[in-house]
């Protein structure tokens, strides 16, 4: 019996990362954790941390406490030895029926050593908490017999954070610190300046934190992404950078500090004007719809001041890298400054681009006499030659990026926009970006930052790895946003990173991921996304499914959210009211999907003749004719900040009956840049207008008539603060 469950348990070792070499079953039987197990440490200075790491993980999820011992035991103990031979970061596990070791070269190998030893173990082990009765005081835990031989693929397995389009607390990134440890990554890149932000406290300049961390009335800052009408933000001070930079340091992950530079500046801008161009006229909008958000390439205190930001900050991030961005400048703000100007003519620069050149250069120079390497957006690349021993360039926006960097002679870490960027959509119906792709599971898992951009091997040895990358423009709601849209993306990625080419198989993985996986995110805390379900109308019926069978589907038939005691979903169900009904996945009845709408054959809205008219400023590209094509996917672009009282009306070729009308602002499916204050007034004449009792949030509302509509109007509020908005058609149920 004792060698059928011995079998039973290796056949079901689910590891993520896959590891280099996994023999399962070595000998009958299994290894029995269990209270007073003992504890032997070789070499304490190289593993003692590691080996508490392990104790202070399981003993308060199942009671056991280990005995430590100075002598190595023959039997019933986890042991830890160096060997010297092992590659650093890797590490051998072995699991017979009498003793458990771990052997590595380093402290990083003893601690992902641990972190497979740990999914060895049942998920609950990740569970923080065990309630012991007078029965039971401790678990005992079946190891299953295993040798197991690992090292990491690439030195560079990590994650980005954006902290400062939406704030994130201290906790809070420990928390993705620690999820990001248990999958052995390694980096945490740390984006704590934009225009949005800034979120690190500099003591020779207060105003960047006093002033520069916070958005909403009354701010230098404009409410954007979320919390209408409020206060927003926050910083992070030097003691938490300290409390956070040792906390990541236990747990063998080193964090590269971020201030976007020249361009994504607003929020430094706004602090200390001084910092901007001597401007003749009006300059051009950035990518996301910012105004005058570059630092001045040739004002020389610009570079005194960095180089005081930069000296307080090496004192804090021990890392050899300073990230300083370099993406989506507005160069040609330099064509419209006096400075800039004769600077140019002075030095012989014919494009402005030479100007982000001449930048990066300098502040190459300011992180060299410090001792650090400067790694930059691949934009930097262009404009000018850099030291390619002391810059190392993150490719963002195209794999083919890779290619030009390496082929360059840069060293390169791999964030393809199209595989990497973990804030666009899993699918078209969830939450999240689209511009560079809809990003699966799957999708990250296919990525290779070798093959994909086709690199020689001499290219190849120059790829120092790859990581996930979470901007957080969408990332204020729902709450475990971050969480949702990360996971289970970063298992896949971190496989990647890890584990060797020749050992990745997707539907292997997939298996490893739901049958096993799923459990260790749920007992870790992690608010992981499932895949919503897709229900549709056929024939008087609503037949749903999920990408997972065994997945528990639940259902309402009243336009409600479904809950845990909602019904189940057993079998297709018939019914002539299908637009009522909302499906979701649940996962442990604890976490659950996206909602969704039933697919109908037909459209869910009335498409009447439209005519829009109103008092915004167009973009010339989009006329407001674009909002009568009863066509959702098409918008209109309009100038802010909106001013009160302005207003755009819909009115109808005859008026139309419906049980509720839908306005939504913002770019379609995405809800980016949406009008914060508003209201909405309708008429059945188009000359007599009713305010709808409809609550704006969320940069809409839905409204349900009391008689036939003519006319709709959205009427702009105070405080849409914003330099660029999106209008949308109007939804009208049938």
């Amino acid at each position: 019996m004792n060698t059928l469950i011995a079998l039973l348990m290796t056949t079901l070792i689910h590891l993520i990362p896959a590891p280099v070499e996994m023999i399962s079953g070595e000998g009958e039987g299994c290894f029995t954790l269990h209270n007073g197990t003992l504890l032997y440490i070789q070499e304490p200075p190289v593993a003692q941390k590691a080996a508490f790491f392990l104790t202070e993980t399981i003993e308060p999820s199942t009671g056991i406490a280990m005995t430590v011992v100075k002598q190595r035991p023959g039997s019933g103990a986890v042991v830890f030895v160096t060997k010297a031979s092992l590659p650093a970061e890797g590490y051998t596990l072995t699991v017979t029926k009498d003793l458990i070791e771990i052997a590595a070269s380093d402290p990083s190998g003893f601690f992902y050593g641990v972190q497979t030893l740990l999914q060895l173990l049942p998920p609950k082990i990740y569970q923080p908490i065990y309630q012991p009765d007078q029965y039971t005081s401790s678990l005992d835990l079946q190891v299953p017999c295993v040798r197991i031989m690992d090292y990491p693929r690439f030195a560079h397995r990590g994650l980005m954070l954006d902290t400062s389009r939406q704030f994130f607390t201290v906790d809070y990134v420990m928390k993705f610190i620690d999820w990001m440890a248990k999958h052995k990554l390694n980096r945490f890149h740390w984006h704590l300046a934009d225009d949005t932000g800034w979120r690190i406290e500099i003591k020779k300049y207060p105003y960047l934190t006093e002033k520069g961390a916070w958005r909403g009335p009354g701010e230098v800052l404009p409410t954007m992404y979320g919390h209408a009408g409020k206060r927003y933000g926050g910083f992070y001070t030097q003691e938490d950078i300290r409390r956070i930079v040792a906390y990541a340091s236990d747990r063998h992950i080193e964090i590269i500090p971020e201030i976007d530079l020249p361009g994504h500046s607003k929020a430094a801008i706004s602090s200390y004007p001084d910092i901007l161009c001597d401007l003749t006229g009006e300059v051009d909008l950035s990518i996301q719809g910012v105004s005058n958000n570059v630092w001045c390439a040739s004002y020389e205190k610009n570079y005194k001041m960095l180089e005081d930001i930069v000296r307080e900050m090496v004192q804090l991030f021990p890392s050899q890298y300073f990230h300083i961005g370099g993406d989506e400048v507005v160069t040609s703000q330099w064509a419209g400054c006096t400075r800039c100007k004769a600077f140019m003519q002075e030095h012989h620069m014919d494009d402005p681009i030479e100007m982000q050149s001449y930048f990066v250069q300098r502040m190459q120079q300011i992180l060299n006499k410090f001792g650090k390497i400067l790694v930059g957006w691949d934009e930097i690349m262009e404009g000018g030659e850099l030291d390619r021993e002391k810059t190392v360039i993150l490719a963002w926006r195209h794999a083919d990026k890779i290619k030009d960097a390496t082929r360059a002679g840069y060293r390169v870490i791999a964030q393809p926009a199209q595989y990497c960027y973990l804030d666009m959509k899993y699918t078209s119906a969830e939450r999240g970006m689209t511009w560079a792709a809809i990003i699966d599971v799957e999708k990250v898992y296919s990525f290779d930052p070798v093959e994909t951009p086709g690199l020689t091997p001499d290219e190849a040895v120059k790829v120092l790895g790859i990581q996930g990358g979470l901007w957080s423009e969408l990332l204020n709601m729902p709450s475990h946003i971050a969480e949702y849209q990360v996971y289970p993306r970063l298992c896949a990625l971190a496989e990647v990173a890890w584990s060797p080419r020749e050992n990745r198989n997707w539907e292997d993985f997939r298996i490893r991921l739901s049958q096993t996986h799923f459990d260790r995110l749920y007992f870790m805390g992690i608010r992981f996304r499932i895949p919503p379900p897709r229900a549709d109308y056929v024939n008087g019926y609503i037949c749903a499914q999920n990408d997972y069978p065994w997945m528990v589907l639940r259902y309402t038939c009243d336009g409600t959210v479904p809950g845990p005691r909602s019904p189940l979903y057993t079998g297709p169900i018939r019914t002539q009211t299908p637009e009522l009904y909302r499906f979701a996945a649940f996962y442990r009845d604890d976490i659950l999907s996206m909602v969704t709408e039933v697919n109908l054959p037909y459209d869910r809205y009335q498409k009447p003749e439209t005519r829009v008219t109103g008092t915004i400023n167009l973009h010339p590209q989009t006329p407001l004719s674009l909002l009568e094509d009863n066509n959702p996917s098409t918008y209109v672009i309009c100038y802010g900040p909106l001013k009160e009282d302005h207003f755009i009306q819909y009115t109808f070729e005859k008026p139309v009956k419906t049980p509720g009308i839908l306005i939504q602002t913002g770019l379609p499916r995405i809800e980016i840049n949406i009008v914060d204050f508003a209201h909405v007034e309708y008429s059945p004449d188009g000359m007599v207008f009713k305010k709808a009792d409809c609550l704006w949030e969320n940069g809409g509302c839905r409204f349900v008539p009391e008689d036939s509509v003519l006319a709709v109007r959205i009427v702009f509020g105070d405080g849409n603060q914003l330099l660029t908005y999106y209008l949308q058609d109007l939804q009208i149920e049938k």
